[in-house]
């Protein structure tokens, strides 16, 4: 018997392959985690592909958000309090914030994973942050789902 991917599979494989694309984060954090995002425009939404190394090992499984904020400056004693809350421009409750993503599940520190999403494309998020958080998002807590401390972010910026 033969497996093929599906039809969808295929065309997400085909567009990261072949298209540039639209915007991208540079994830940085003053303990080491770092890793790059790209958000491409596929269908009526977006393909999310992340690449995040030197996540705490003792844990795997971390909160990821686009935050409304547009910089990852962490100059207060709050880490990244700057990137404010998260991006939530239909004022709707927590989890169906545009901006609550899947959360990052990371082995040994390592995480990489291909996401489609069709609450957002790439252009409503440039000139926001995407922030990783120490804890794993609960889905039900207002207004962040508990996810606890900022310890990593990324300005998301439009591809030149």
């Amino acid at each position: 018997m033969e497996i093929k991917p599906t039809k969808m599979t295929t065309y997400i494989l085909t567009t990261i392959i072949n298209e540039r694309p639209k915007a991208f984060a540079l994830i940085d954090s003053e303990k080491d985690v770092y890793g790059t995002v790209c958000f491409y425009p596929f269908q009526n939404g977006t393909i999310m592909i992340y690449e995040i190394n030197g996540l705490p090992k003792e844990k795997g499984v971390f909160g990821f958000h686009i935050h409304e904020g547009n910089t990852c400056i962490n100059d207060t004693s709050i880490p990244y309090e700057k990137t404010k809350n998260h991006f939530n421009p239909t004022n709707s409750n927590h989890p169906y914030h545009l901006g609550d993503l899947p959360p990052i599940f990371s082995t040994r520190g390592k995480a990489w994973a291909i996401v489609y999403i069709d609450k957002f494309k790439p252009d409503d998020i440039v000139g926001r942050t995407l922030v990783v958080h120490k804890e794993p998002d609960d889905f039900h807590t207002q207004p962040s789902g508990n996810s606890g401390e900022k310890i990593a972010c990324g300005e998301i910026k439009k591809v030149q």
